[in-house]
């Protein structure tokens, strides 16, 4: 955010007095500095030993990586990203001892000296290992651009590459090699679909992604959602902003991916004109001035491929969630089952059966009737949250059919249907499980006090001696 401010205070418009030299160096002290203050405040939510050794390492470390950018640096230092990866790998190194470790006999110098080593160790492979894999996607966009791109709809491959190489900070080489290339309909589809997907796709896909976290990661999606949208024609902004998709969620950066190629075929497929000049596509920014989008402009054709930018990717988080809840669900009853030592199946015995449709549905306070006609029960839920699709379905011989309004569930269980259903409604009427008729397995058995003989009685038989006064 604060990157945005200083390039927007920096532009022309606001600031016409400044010559072009200074404001470039305005522009890349800016560039510099925010992308290592955001290295900082990653750092301060990391929890380690000692703060400002944390704070002293990571500022050097970023620094040093600066000073040993290959190549051009210029184009790395406009946009950093490379070098605030390998600052925040040297937090892993400074992560606070266990408790085990901390109790242990390990002299702390060797401790000192374990740390120090990942100190180093660390940030020159991340530093590294970023470079072999940049070096290996800039070949293969050189060896294979020329040849390739425009010629066939597998040009759609140069789409994710293009946001993967962004992701880094290192989109330069493509961005350069399409200014090259004869404005034709693939220029303009992969132009579109960059714009549409880092102006629309990535906020909305954020957004969408925030559904399905917890309250304080909730809170994290919905701030930077908002920075998304404000910082969107800023290459570093979105460049940061990927990143944490990738770091944080990456089935969602997938999803992203997805959606770019389908709005570059889109793009390509309703001839959609250019959004903006090839020009104009993020190097390393982009002039919003200078972009055609359907507030400024009303075009049919640009619409829907916003349209379809915005409810796309929605859709595709969606159903990754459903799919990912209902993996999550199966996988827990495999791991019960695993651990009690049974599972259950259509050729299972009915009992068991019956038991794995109780666990299935929720268990009895969840089931409010349930009904049998032929091979088929219709069960009606409590809640649709507590039922286990996976696991009916593992129980029927045919896909349950839901209907989620009106929370009934119709389960194709065969020749167990009349069975079930009375197995499960006797469960419902007598939920504690009283037995209904009392068996008799012994005789009564009670308990009577023995009878004493009296005073008098005991005297005739001998068993008290009389008295001394009365003998």
């Amino acid at each position: 955010m604060l990157l945005a401010i200083s390039t927007w205070a920096l532009s022309n418009q606001v600031a016409p007095q400044l010559d072009l030299g200074t404001r470039n160096y305005l522009l890349l002290t800016g560039r510099i500095f925010f992308p290592g203050l955001f290295v900082l405040m990653v750092a301060f939510v990391v929890p380690t030993v000692d703060r400002f050794v944390q704070l002293s390492v990571v500022a050097a470390v970023y620094v040093i990586s600066l000073l040993c950018l290959p190549g051009n640096p210029i184009d790395f230092l406009i946009n950093p990203i490379v070098c605030v990866i390998t600052a925040v790998s040297t937090l892993f190194a400074l992560l606070p001892y266990q408790s085990g470790l901390e109790d242990s006999f390990v002299p702390k110098p060797k401790r000192i000296l374990l740390t120090c080593f990942f100190v180093v160790v660390l940030p020159v492979i991340t530093f590294i290992c970023l470079g072999l894999i940049l070096r290996q996607i800039n070949t293969f966009i050189l060896f294979t651009f020329e040849e390739c791109f425009g010629n066939s709809m597998l040009s759609v491959i140069y789409v994710p590459l293009y946001l993967l190489l962004q992701t880094l900070g290192a989109q330069d080489l493509v961005g350069a090699l399409v200014t090259l290339r004869y404005q034709n309909t693939m220029v303009t589809a992969f132009v579109n679909a960059i714009m549409v997907t880092n102006l629309i796709a990535l906020p909305t896909t954020l957004f969408v992604r925030s559904f399905f976290t917890k309250k304080h990661v909730r809170l994290f999606l919905t701030l930077l959602v908002i920075i998304a949208i404000m910082t969107g024609s800023i290459g570093a902004c979105v460049s940061l902003t990927l990143l944490m998709l990738l770091i944080f969620f990456p089935g969602s950066f997938s999803t992203l991916l997805v959606t770019a190629m389908s709005c570059f075929a889109l793009s390509y497929l309703l001839n959609v004109p250019a959004i903006t000049l090839v020009q104009n596509l993020y190097l390393p920014d982009t002039n919003l001035a200078l972009t055609t989008m359907v507030l400024d402009n009303v075009n049919s054709q640009i619409a829907s491929l916003e349209a379809f930018a915005l409810i796309f990717p929605a859709g595709l988080v969606f159903f990754a969630m459903f799919i990912r809840r209902e993996r999550i669900r199966d996988r827990k009853r495999k791991l019960r089952s695993l651990n009690f030592g049974y599972s259950t199946g259509t050729t299972s015995a009915p009992e068991l059966n019956a038991l794995a449709f109780l666990r299935a549905l929720g268990g009895m306070s969840n089931i409010i009737d349930i009904a049998v006609d032929g091979p088929w029960l219709y069960i009606q839920v409590v809640n649709n949250e507590n039922v286990s699709l996976g696991a009916l379905n593992g129980l029927t011989q045919e896909k349950v059919v839901v209907d989620r309004a009106a929370m009934l569930y119709l389960c194709n269980v065969g020749e167990q249907s009349n069975f079930l259903h009375l197995r499960l409604t006797k469960f419902l009427e007598n939920p504690l499980g009283e037995a209904e008729y009392e068996v008799q397995v012994s005789m009564p058995f009670h308990i009577e006090p023995m009878p004493h003989p009296s005073k008098n009685q005991e005297r005739q038989n001998g068993y008290i001696r009389p008295e001394p006064g009365l003998a």
